[in-house]
């Protein structure tokens, strides 16, 4: 009997993270059972297509359901004893309804199958009774940071591993037309959402950069979701009086967008996975962050200096005086990343992980 994987938590490929993660796991499952079998449960089906994500079969929400059960009743008709649940999604656990979520890891250790909650990052101040019940009944929680680590350990867990995001050991794929010579900086509608500011500041560095410097300015959106959508954010950026601010199409993938990002001299980005781009590809990068995971996986890095606080009040001082020192630290940051970013990636997958996956473990 082929060994199933059923990936659920995924919300669609125009969230180019999410994609990032999924798209390296199923590459992972096939390299370390390659006779598998992987269905994928999404939100929009339609943008995994367009973005070739490759698994065996795709099942999806209904809208039209009253409760949870109804929505994900597809995904919850997959599993079986033969399954092991891997919950993506990175955050999941960070927001109000992850309870959706939660039952499809229920459904499966009561039909006798297997569960990892795999790569997150919890926020301490989300963690309830009731949630601690639901991630100790985990085979496996994979926390991709220090920081959700040791919050679940404190918590009592016992069933925890700190792993690397996943998306850490994504290859880069070709874009032509990419500039010379340029910092990539990514804005998000979430965070000017959460403070005003953020925009202003951003626009601020954006103009030191031109006015400045000799470097140019690529905007690079990476989640263009219909309600959350960076590339309209990034628009509203493009100076026509400057020729060396460029906007990147909305209509890439995740791997073509890490392509530029890893050709950047700097990178300044609010969005997670944009700076796991970046780190991985040893370019010294500012976070906008507001998040554990921004906090943490910078924190293993040795970056934590290099992390902003969204709420900062003072956030456009502050934002301009942290990137006008990575500019003056770069070399150093990014010979410290090239220096631990080999043994950094071997922690995405130890050999306790990739025996649970084979099923060695029981």
């Amino acid at each position: 009997m082929k060994k199933h994987y059923l990936i659920y938590g995924h919300g669609g490929a125009y969230n180019h993270g999410g994609e990032a993660i999924t798209r390296c796991t199923v590459e992972y499952l096939r390299k370390i059972t390659p006779e598998c079998f992987i269905t994928l449960s999404t939100h929009f089906p339609e943008q995994d297509l367009e973005f070739d994500i490759s698994v065996d079969e795709i099942v999806s929400r209904n809208l039209n359901g009253k409760t949870n059960e109804e929505v994900y009743r597809a995904t919850l008709e997959k599993v079986t004893p033969n399954t092991t649940a891997i919950q993506v999604g990175g955050d999941n656990y960070c927001y109000a309804n992850w309870q959706r979520y939660a039952q499809i890891h229920e459904a499966t250790k009561r039909c006798g199958g297997k569960s990892i909650l795999w790569g997150c990052s919890i926020d301490e101040e989300q963690i309830t009774e009731e949630m601690l019940s639901v991630l100790s009944g985990h085979d496996l929680i994979l926390a991709r940071e220090n920081i959700t680590y040791r919050i679940l350990r404190k918590n009592g867990l016992n069933n925890v591993l700190q792993v690397s995001d996943i998306a850490f050991s994504m290859q880069p794929q070709f874009v032509g037309g990419v500039p010379e010579n340029y910092v990539v900086v990514n804005l998000s509608p979430l965070v000017c959402r959460k403070n005003p500011l953020v925009y202003k500041a951003a626009k601020r560095v954006i103009e030191f950069v031109v006015n400045e410097t000799e470097y140019k300015v690529v905007l690079l959106p990476h989640v263009v979701m219909p309600a959350d959508n960076d590339y309209e954010v990034l628009s509203t950026l493009v100076s026509e009086a400057s020729k060396r601010i460029v906007l990147i199409s909305d209509k890439l993938s995740a791997k073509q967008y890490k392509y530029i990002v890893s050709r950047a001299t700097f990178c300044m980005a609010a969005r997670t996975h944009v700076t796991i781009a970046a780190y991985s590809s040893g370019v010294p990068t500012l976070a906008i962050g507001y998040s554990t995971k921004a906090r943490g996986i910078a924190g293993d890095l040795g970056l934590s200096d290099y992390v902003i606080d969204i709420f900062d009040k003072n956030i456009e001082d502050v934002l301009i005086a942290k990137f006008m020192s990575l500019l003056s630290e770069g070399e150093l940051i990014r010979k410290s990343l090239e220096g631990q970013m080999d043994e950094y990636k071997k922690r995405i997958c130890n050999k306790e992980l990739i025996n649970f996956l084979k099923g060695e473990i029981v």
